[in-house]
C-alpha cells in the first residue's frame, strides 16, 4: 500500500495547482489522474490577475508568460449578427504587450489556454522531490478511515491492476461531475440550470482574412430571438473554441449538426477542422459542504459556474492555496484544528459570490429590446442594432473589466482573522479598493529594490512594521519561535502607509490579511493562537 500525507485527486489546473503549493512547501504529495495529461478539449484560456501572482511566487512566471500566445493580438470583444452580418459593437481592449501593468499588482493577466497552462504546471510539479504524479490512474473508491485519514482503492487504467493508497488527507480535484463529492452525499445548491450548451474546439488557420474581420478576442453572436453563442481565440492563431446554445434540454450529440450551426454565424468560406465537441451543461451550483473528516473538494468538485468572466478555475486555483498553506501547517504541528475547519468558511462564501457574478455576465448577454428587426437593412434596423450594441457592451462590462471579483474578495467572518470596527469595502464587480483590514488580500505596492510587497508573503507568517523600532516586536517572534510558528518581520517604508494604513500588519502565508492594528495586543500568545487554527 502506498502511503502518502496528501493525496489530489485530479490534475487538470487545479489539482496541479494544489499540488504545487504543496510540493513548494515540501509536502509528500501524491496526484492520481485518470487521464494522460492531454488536453483534447482546452476550455479554460485566461488566467487573472490573482492567478498570475500565485504563478510569480510558484517560480513559474517567466514560462506563463511566454507561453506562446501572441503579444500584438488586440482582445477587442465584438457583438455581432455573425462574422458576415451586422456588428452591432466592438469594444477595443489592448494586446497584451500594449496591456499596462495595473497599480494594484505587480502583475497583469494573461492568455494562457489549458492546453499549455497544464504542461507549464505539471512541469513545475515534476520538479518538486516529494510529489508523485500518477497519471492513467481511475479512483474507485474513497473510505474515510474513522481514527482519521483516508483509504483509496484505484485502477490502473493500461492494466487493469487495482492498488490501494493511505493518505492523511485526500483533495477532490476531480470537476463537475466529483465522483468524489457523490460518494460522500454532498448535495450542491443555487441554479442547477441556466441552459445546455455545446462547445466545439477547432481550427482555421485562414478565419479572420476570409471573414474580413480584425482581431478580438471574443465575437458574441445575437440574432432576432437572442444570443446565439460566441467564438473566443485560443491560440491567436488558428485555434478557436465556439459555444453555441440549444436550450433547456440535454442535447444529443449523434443529432447535432454542430459544422451547420457554426457555418451559420461563421460563414460558408471559412475552413473548419472540428477537434473535439463537448456538450456541457450551464449551471450556478455551490457543494453544501467543503470537506467531510479528512477530505477536501477543491475547484469544479466544489462549485459550477457560467465561464463569463473566466471565474472558474481561477476560483479554484485560488482555493488551492488557500487550503495549501492550512494543510501545510496541520501536517507540521503548528495548525490547529479551526485551520482546516476555516477552509469552508472562507472560500464557499467566495464560490457563492463569483459564480453569481458570472451569471449575472451571462444575462448581460440579453438585450431587453424587441429583436425582431434585428436583420432589417433599413435606417430602423441600424438604429436598433447601434441601440442593441450599446446595451450589450454596458450590461457585460463586468465580464471584462472585474477587477473587483479578482482582487476584492475577502474573508469575512473566519474564524482565524481577528477584525477591527472598521467598515467593510463595498464588494463592487469591477472595482478593486486595496486594504489592509483582516481578510482582505493584502495590498501591493513596489519596494525601493525593485520587490512588491507580495514577494514578502508566502513563506509563512509576515508582521509587517510601518515603524522603526525592531525590538517592539520581538516578544510575539519569540514566542512564535517557541510556539513552532513560523513568524517573521518586514519594515516597511513609509511610502506604504496610504495602503498598510496601520503600523502592525499581520499577513497570512497566502497573502491575506490576518489582523492589524497600530500597537501590538497585550496578549500576542491569544493573536497566534488564533490565527494558527487553534
Amino acid at each position: 500500500m502506498h502511503e502518502t500525507s496528501v493525496l489530489v485527486i485530479g490534475a487538470g489546473p487545479v489539482g496541479l495547482s494544489m499540488a504545487l503549493e504543496l510540493g513548494l512547501r515540501g509536502q509528500e504529495v501524491l496526484v492520481l489522474e485518470a487521464g494522460d495529461g492531454t488536453v483534447d478539449h482546452p476550455r479554460a484560456g485566461g488566467l487573472s490577475i490573482r492567478t498570475m501572482e500565485f504563478c510569480r511566487r510558484w517560480g513559474i512566471l517567466d514560462e506563463v508568460r511566454g507561453c506562446g500566445f501572441p503579444e500584438d493580438y488586440p482582445l477587442d470583444i465584438v457583438f455581432s449578427t455573425g462574422l458576415q452580418g451586422y456588428e452591432l459593437v466592438r469594444e477595443r481592449y489592448p494586446a497584451l504587450g500594449e496591456m499596462p501593468v495595473p497599480p494594484e499588482s505587480p502583475e497583469r493577466r494573461q492568455r494562457c489556454p489549458q492546453m499549455w497552462f497544464d504542461p507549464i504546471l505539471a512541469r513545475a510539479v515534476s520538479h518538486q522531490d516529494s510529489v508523485t504524479l500518477r497519471y492513467h490512474t481511475r479512483v474507485d473508491e474513497v473510505i474515510e478511515n474513522s481514527d482519521g485519514g483516508v483509504v483509496v482503492r484505484c485502477t490502473d487504467t493500461r492494466t487493469g491492476e487495482e492498488s490501494l493508497v493511505r493518505a492523511r488527507f485526500a483533495v477532490a480535484c476531480d470537476g463537475a461531475t466529483s465522483r468524489v463529492r457523490s460518494a460522500l452525499g454532498i448535495d450542491m445548491s443555487g441554479v442547477p440550470l441556466l441552459n445546455y450548451s455545446v462547445g466545439v474546439f477547432f481550427r482555421s488557420p485562414d478565419l479572420l482574412d476570409v471573414s474580413g474581420q480584425d482581431p478580438a478576442a471574443r465575437f458574441i453572436f445575437v440574432s432576432p430571438d437572442g444570443p446565439v453563442g460566441n467564438l473566443t481565440v485560443v491560440d491567436g492563431r488558428d485555434l478557436w473554441r465556439f459555444t453555441y446554445m440549444v436550450g433547456d434540454s440535454r442535447p444529443n450529440v449523434s443529432e447535432l449538426d454542430v459544422e451547420a450551426t457554426m457555418r451559420r454565424v461563421l460563414g460558408e468560406k471559412v475552413k473548419i477542422e472540428i477537434l473535439s465537441v463537448a456538450p456541457w451543461r450551464r449551471s450556478q451550483l455551490v457543494a453544501d459542504q467543503y470537506r467531510s473528516g479528512s477530505v477536501f473538494l477543491v475547484g469544479d468538485s466544489a462549485h459550477t459556474m457560467s465561464p463569463t468572466g473566466g471565474f472558474g478555475s481561477n476560483t479554484g486555483i485560488g482555493e488551492a492555496v488557500d487550503l495549501g498553506w492550512k494543510l501545510d501547517a496541520v501536517l507540521r504541528g503548528w495548525g490547529g484544528d479551526n485551520l482546516l475547519d476555516s477552509y469552508e468558511v472562507e472560500r464557499r462564501p467566495i464560490a457563492v459570490r463569483n459564480s453569481s457574478a458570472a451569471t449575472r455576465n451571462f444575462k448581460g448577454w440579453y438585450s431587453d429590446a424587441d429583436l425582431s428587426g434585428l436583420l432589417d437593412p433599413d435606417e430602423a434596423g441600424a438604429r436598433l442594432r447601434r441601440a442593441v450594441g450599446e446595451e450589450l457592451i454596458e450590461g457585460t462590462r463586468a465580464e471584462w473589466e472585474s477587477k473587483g471579483v479578482i482582487l476584492g474578495y475577502r474573508y469575512e467572518n473566519s474564524p482565524i482573522c481577528v477584525p477591527d470596527d472598521s467598515p467593510a469595502p463595498a464588494d463592487d464587480y469591477r472595482v478593486y479598493e486595496p486594504t489592509n483590514r483582516a481578510g482582505h488580500r493584502a495590498p501591493h505596492a513596489w519596494l525601493g529594490d525593485g520587490r512588491s510587497t507580495l514577494d514578502l508573503y508566502g513563506d509563512g507568517f509576515v508582521l509587517c512594521d510601518l515603524g522603526a523600532d525592531a525590538d517592539s516586536a520581538k516578544e510575539i517572534l519569540d514566542l512564535a519561535t517557541a510556539l513552532h510558528i513560523p513568524l517573521q518581520r518586514a519594515a516597511l517604508p513609509s511610502s506604504v502607509e496610504d495602503l498598510y494604513q496601520t503600523r502592525y500588519t499581520l499577513v497570512r502565508p497566502d497573502g491575506h490579511v490576518a489582523w492589524r492594528g497600530d500597537t501590538l495586543p497585550d496578549q500576542p500568545a491569544t493573536l497566534l493562537r488564533t490565527v494558527t487554527g487553534h
